[in-house]
């Protein structure tokens, strides 16, 4: 058995070793089965990097341990052989130091290469033990980074979910403000035809009111007219009777004097009266109060036209009076005319003139 630098395994080899893959699927009975084949079928000493290129099995320190055990057992087995009894002497001698050279020189080149496999195991070791480490840091900066990129992405989530929220609250509101926006204007227009309408029968009423102010006015200038005529044709009946004249003239300016008092009062009451209409006007053009005070307002006008009316009426039954008091002095002074006349009969000289 010599052993040689390298092994370059033939292709019957290769097909032993797979025979026994089949048969022992175990790593290390494998290990052991192909340790044998080597030494006894092919009289190759075994080594680890012969057996790990055969098996391609395991870790790299498996094929170490199974050859220390596999020599272990080889030397057991062959002191057993030695120790025959039918074996003479010499032989035993011979045989256990032939054994023993190879048991020396197998077991120094499995402990060189096992050292050997164990300083590259632990240096791959090393190398995967760095290659972890700077997976594991590239690992750690990858979960971070997914960490940072998954918490901006849950706050872009929540400010898009917020934004969502404030769009839907600014539509609602809108809407909110859309609808009080076309209630309002229905009300406007409500409360402007509303204005339009008592604006129209404010107007009618006015009218109606300054009409009756221009006939009460008419009806005073007239009835003044009336008066200053009769006055006058009473007052050339009269003169013949400087006495009655002058109660006349007296009676008459009292009379004028109150009929002047009656126009002026009639005149402050028109003149007031239109004051307060166009400041009731104003008032109704500015005003944005609801319909009933506005109503109100109104119903206050109706009993202020009321009242003029009944002031004018008033007057006017001043005037009658007036007139009713002028007859009555004309009636007066023409008794007071005739009396005159009879008491300054013909033949009675001594009586005193009237005219």
């Amino acid at each position: 058995m010599t052993e040689t630098t390298e092994f370059r395994p033939e292709s019957g080899l290769q097909a032993d070793v797979e025979a026994l893959r089949e048969r022992f699927p175990e790593t290390r009975a494998l290990y052991r089965e192909v340790c044998g084949l080597l030494f006894f079928n092919y009289g190759v000493t075994p080594t680890a990097n012969k057996l790990y290129s055969l098996v391609r099995k395991g870790s790299m320190g498996t094929p170490g341990e199974v050859l220390l055990t596999f020599w272990q057992e080889l030397r057991e087995r062959t002191r057993v052989k030695i120790e025959h009894p039918e074996m003479p002497e010499a032989i035993k001698q011979v045989a256990a130091e032939a054994v023993q050279g190879i048991w020396k020189a197998a077991s120094a080149a499995a402990t060189n290469e096992l050292a050997e496999l164990r300083d590259e195991a632990q240096r791959m070791a090393q190398a995967a033990e760095v290659q972890r480490q700077q997976t594991q840091t590239a690992l750690d900066y990858a979960r971070r980074e997914i960490e940072v990129g998954q918490a901006k992405l849950d706050e872009a989530n929540q400010a898009l979910a917020d934004l969502q929220a404030s769009l839907q609250a600014e539509r609602a509101a809108h809407a909110a403000t859309e609808a009080r926006l076309q209630e309002t204007r229905r009300q406007v227009e409500e409360r402007d035809r509303q204005l339009t309408a008592v604006r129209t029968q404010f107007s009618t009423e006015l009218e109606h009111a300054r009409q009756q102010v221009s006939q009460a006015e008419t009806r005073a200038t007239a009835t003044e007219r009336r008066v200053m005529l009769e006055f006058d044709q009473e007052r050339t009946q009269r003169q013949k009777s400087e006495r009655a004249a002058e109660e006349a003239r007296t009676e008459l300016t009292a009379a004028r004097a109150e009929l002047k008092e009656a126009a002026v009062q009639h005149a402050d009451v028109a003149g007031r009266l239109r004051a307060e209409l166009q400041g009731l006007a104003q008032r109704l053009t500015a005003s944005d109060q609801e319909r009933e005070s506005r109503n109100a307002e109104l119903a206050g006008v109706r009993r202020e036209l009321a009242d003029a009316v009944g002031r004018a009426d008033r007057a006017e039954a001043e005037v009658a009076v007036t007139r009713r008091l002028v007859e009555d002095i004309r009636k007066a002074a023409g008794t007071d005319s005739a009396a005159g006349q009879v008491g300054a009969a013909p033949g009675d000289e001594t009586a005193p003139s009237r005219a």
